[in-house]
């Protein structure tokens, strides 16, 4: 069975979404940190730990509270700008492979192997099941898009290569035409 040459493959519109969605969720995070510039985030801090049922007085705690409150306004709003862009970044990419742009396949083959190796050096200082399920996720993911850019390759390749078609009227031929011939 083949498919329709405008469908996509199920695989690609579901990383697409995936994609979309980190876009949409960095997007989010940016408005959000955006929103708390304004704000003692000491107290926003503790609140928080407060209400999910976390005692902010142990030892970690206090460490992420305070590293928390020593974020200055200034440095929320470079944060968010670097979130908003990573937002669009997403967005895009997400966009490309939704509608089977080439450019966009590359794109997301090359942003998930960038971060391998950073996920290999954190999974090597600390091994946990979670980042070995994202190692093995965006290495599933380089091997499909990787796959399917082979394989549009080759067909390109085999377009380009095929042999010529059957002459065209405008070729000389030496039959004369059907009208023209004696019986």
């Amino acid at each position: 069975m083949s498919e329709p040459a405008n469908r996509l493959p199920v695989g690609l519109r579901t990383i697409a979404l995936f994609e979309a969605a980190k876009g949409v969720l960095a997007f989010a995070a940016a408005c959000g940190l955006l929103s708390l510039r304004h704000t003692d985030l000491h107290a926003v801090t503790d609140t928080f730990l407060l209400r999910h049922g976390i005692d902010p007085e142990r030892h970690y705690m206090r460490l992420f509270i305070e590293s928390v409150a020593g974020a200055t306004h200034h440095h929320a709003g470079q944060i968010a700008v670097f979130g908003f862009a990573y937002a669009l970044i997403r967005l895009v990419e997400g966009y490309g492979l939704w509608w089977g742009k080439h450019w966009a396949e590359w794109f997301a083959l090359l942003s998930a192997g960038l971060y391998l190796p950073w996920e290999f050096i954190h999974f090597a200082r600390h091994p946990r099941l979670f980042t070995a399920g994202v190692i093995l996720f965006n290495l599933a993911l380089i091997w499909y898009l990787g796959k399917l850019l082979v394989r549009q390759r080759l067909q390109r390749k085999r377009q380009t290569t095929a042999p010529p078609g059957p002459p065209t009227s405008s070729t000389p031929s030496n039959e004369a035409p059907a009208d023209a011939r004696v019986h």
